[in-house]
């Protein structure tokens, strides 16, 4: 994990999300750490992540736009790119992709 390179003080988490692709479809993760910036997420399988996604944070029915910032193995990490929303985006998955494990 790039430690070194953040500009802000992440906070450990473990928290249910998804991250919400363009074509309504959603990938499940946990947010094992978070900060104003970005977070770092896992993945239960192998994942090629797009470039630009929204993340979910289940608990909080919170939707951040989101980067790919990394990835190694299992986990990645993202920048937020703009406001989150609570509860007035349509998070509404037409289908779940599944993981391989």
């Amino acid at each position: 994990m790039p430690h070194d390179r953040r500009s802000e003080r992440r906070q450990r988490v473990l928290k249910e999300g998804r991250v919400l692709l363009a074509d309504k479809t959603f990938i499940e993760c946990i947010v094992r750490d978070i900060s104003p910036g970005g977070a770092r997420v896992e993945f239960a399988g192998p994942v090629s992540l797009p470039r630009e996604f929204r993340l979910h944070i289940v608990s909080a029915d919170l939707t951040v736009p989101a980067t790919f910032a990394w990835q190694r193995r299992l986990e990645a990490g993202i920048r937020f790119t703009g406001i989150g929303m609570v509860g007035e985006v349509d998070n509404t998955p037409m289908r779940i992709l599944t993981t391989a494990v």
